[in-house]
């Protein structure tokens, strides 16, 4: 760009451009441009007004090994691969494989969490048996930076992930796995802007005489929501967080065709931005086992009694094969977690039940899907200790 031109007007037509990787090209024409582009204030308000970006699936597997070893630190681990795959018209045929920062690979066959803002979540241990650390790690895919924050290793805890979506703040959520009345255990709360943990209340949430909530969560619109389980009254609800106000929500109940029934078992997922309950269950024929998973929409009416639609009923899907969706609904299958062998990746076309596959072959298969962000492009790959 000439030089004749000031550079607040050069900075305006920046701040217009929308694609992520040009604005990272970009950064290489001049230090004030690098500048500009790097700040925290350009970055906030791209990641804030920018709802465009292009959506990828990110995938993490292993080859040569059966199954997550969560809690293994044996440096022998193969290290987790990955690959993103860009989720648009020429879906499956452009995919690469992301930068995988340092503070990643320290991880041994992580947990990946979920994604907020172009951040994917991983939770995991070090592989250094002497001096182990249990890690959340944040990780931009794109543009391959990370960081890492400790977490305490005390059993039976939950963490929640998400980027606040009014500062775009990276906020970590700490509560207890098994949370009752009798004694309000408060929840932490870390936020990236500070590095460090503050206790907060848990308000809502400790109505249950005893309640369990799993390891598993979906963010949508600044909210975390975690499935829960109620050992008093034998039902599953979901509970959230509100990343901006920072207060519990009231528990989503299921709808009676869902709760209670001894048989399922239940996660949930997400679809764009809406909150789906992935219901397993199984039918017996001629001695012949053969799992089914319905697929429920939560729809937002109400936030204490919402309406559910059901989209659809998956053929032969095990407990926890379901791993995604790509934008259109389509779920990702984990074809091993139901045949018990190493295998591939399908998509599952829910109208005509046919089954494609995207050409990835290993075990422990996970997923998340994210859109491209310039989050973290201002940090350094480093761990936060507690």
């Amino acid at each position: 760009m000439s030089d004749n031109i000031p550079f607040e007007l050069q900075a305006e037509i920046i701040k217009r451009v929308v694609p992520v990787k040009s604005l990272i090209r970009f950064r290489s024409v001049s230090k004030q441009w690098k500048s500009l582009i790097d700040s925290s204030e350009f970055i906030t308000r791209h990641t804030l007004s920018n709802k465009t970006q292009p959506q990828h699936l990110l995938v993490s597997y292993i080859t040569g090994g059966t199954g997550y070893a969560f809690v293994s630190t044996d440096t022998c681990l193969s290290e987790d691969k990955y690959v993103s795959i860009v989720d648009d018209d020429n879906f499956p045929h452009h995919k690469f494989s992301p930068v995988v920062p340092p503070t990643v690979k320290l991880l041994a066959r992580p947990l990946m969490l979920d994604c907020s803002h172009g951040l994917v979540c991983l939770l995991g241990y070090t592989r250094d048996r002497v001096n182990r650390k249990k890690l959340v790690v944040v990780w931009n895919p794109l543009i391959g930076k990370s960081v890492g924050i400790e977490i305490p290793d005390r059993a039976y805890i939950v963490i929640g992930f998400g980027v606040c979506p009014k500062t775009s703040d990276v906020k970590i959520v700490k509560i207890s796995r098994s949370v009752n009345s009798e004694a309000e255990a408060p929840a932490e709360v870390f936020t990236l802007s500070s590095g460090a943990w503050r206790s907060m209340p848990m308000n809502k949430p400790l109505k249950s005489k005893s309640l369990l909530f799993r390891n598993t969560q979906v963010v949508i619109d600044g909210v975390i929501y975690w499935l829960t389980y109620d050992n008093f009254i034998d039902e599953h609800r979901v509970y959230s967080f509100d990343l901006a106000s920072e207060e519990f929500g009231e528990a989503i109940d299921f709808p009676y065709n869902l709760a209670g029934r001894f048989e399922r078992l239940y996660d949930i997922s997400k679809i764009n931005d809406s909150l789906v309950v992935l219901s397993h269950h199984c039918f017996v024929t001629n001695l012949t086992p053969k799992p089914f998973c319905d697929v429920w929409m939560v729809l937002k009416n109400d936030v204490r009694k919402p309406y559910y639609t059901k989209l659809f009923t998956a053929n032969d899907v095990g407990v926890n094969s379901m791993i995604g969706f790509r934008k259109n609904g389509q779920p990702v299958m984990d074809r091993t977690k139901t045949h018990g062998c190493d295998g591939g990746l399908e998509v599952y076309e829910p109208c005509s039940g046919r089954v494609n596959g995207l050409g990835i072959y290993g075990s422990a298969f996970r997923m998340t899907s994210y859109k491209e962000s310039l989050l973290l492009l201002n940090h350094s790959d480093s761990i936060i200790y507690s």
